[in-house]
């Protein structure tokens, strides 16, 4: 229950979501009693998100749910619209595979109650990455932090294909928390492969994205395998650390291959 918080501090939570009933129900759980409403932006699920949604609206948990459906193109201007949804003085960006961890909730409850969380326009928050369950200790994942809670009027997302990020008003003053939240990068192999497909795909749609290198293919994959795996410390995190930086290079071996299949057609 959200008891003595301060009206100004009232937060909404905005996601896009597709096909991702599998891990909502975790999501919203995470949020209940900390977020005030939600906002949520259905790029054409098939499954049951749309169902899920709907049951945690009626459940009463946040003063209200909003369900939005977008034709989906790239992230930047999905996120965007969905940002747009946003009516209270403060937004959380959230993703279906990410939780708000027990100590993060507690910082936020404490920061409404006392008024701390108005001390900043925005906060960067740590991200702890999981990867095949583990949460990773090298230095790509571990020193994550991301801005995700911001003055909703104050804030716009970039318009990135791919790899959207928050662009502040000049002048917001950002602040830092330490208490995560819980990102399950890869949860299984399959489904985070055919993830990485759909970004090399948007990567390479963008009409500054560089030309096609045959020498930087051949060297790509294993440069960015040793880079993560050694200089990085991806070797600390075991079997999912392998994994995590065999997948990195790959996905740069497949850009170039996209970006060679794109480059042939131009001709």
């Amino acid at each position: 229950m959200m008891r003595n918080l301060l009206p100004m501090n009232t937060i909404t939570a905005f996601m896009i979501v597709k096909n991702e009933e599998q891990l909502l129900a975790r999501c919203f759980e995470s949020m209940r009693g900390v977020v005030d409403e939600l906002a949520i932006l259905d790029t054409g699920s098939t499954d049951g998100t749309v169902a899920i949604i709907e049951k945690e609206a009626a459940a009463g948990h946040f003063q209200r749910v909003q369900l939005g459906h977008h034709e989906f193109k790239d992230f930047g201007s999905a996120r965007q619209a969905n940002l747009d949804l946003v009516t209270t003085e403060w937004a959380l960006w959230m993703d279906a595979d990410e939780l708000l961890s027990p100590m993060l909730r507690a910082r936020l409850l404490e920061m409404r109650q006392s008024g701390h969380l108005e001390d900043h326009d925005g906060w960067d928050i740590h991200r702890a990455n999981r990867v095949l369950g583990r949460v990773m200790k090298s230095r790509r994942l571990a020193a994550n932090f991301v801005l995700r809670l911001f003055r909703a009027k104050k804030g716009r997302l970039t318009d990135s294909l791919v790899h959207e990020g928050m662009i502040m008003d000049e002048g917001c003053s950002i602040g830092t928390l330490n208490e995560p939240i819980l990102h399950d990068t890869m949860l299984e192999i399959g489904p985070y492969l055919e993830k990485v497909s759909m970004y090399t795909t948007l990567d390479v749609a963008n009409p500054n994205d560089k030309k096609f290198n045959p020498l930087h293919m051949l060297i790509t994959g294993p440069h960015t395998f040793f880079k993560d795996y050694v200089l990085r410390g991806g070797l600390v995190d075991g079997w999912p650390g392998f994994v995590w930086c065999s997948i990195s290079a790959w996905t740069c071996v497949q850009r170039d291959g996209k970006r060679l299949v794109r480059d042939f057609k131009r001709k």
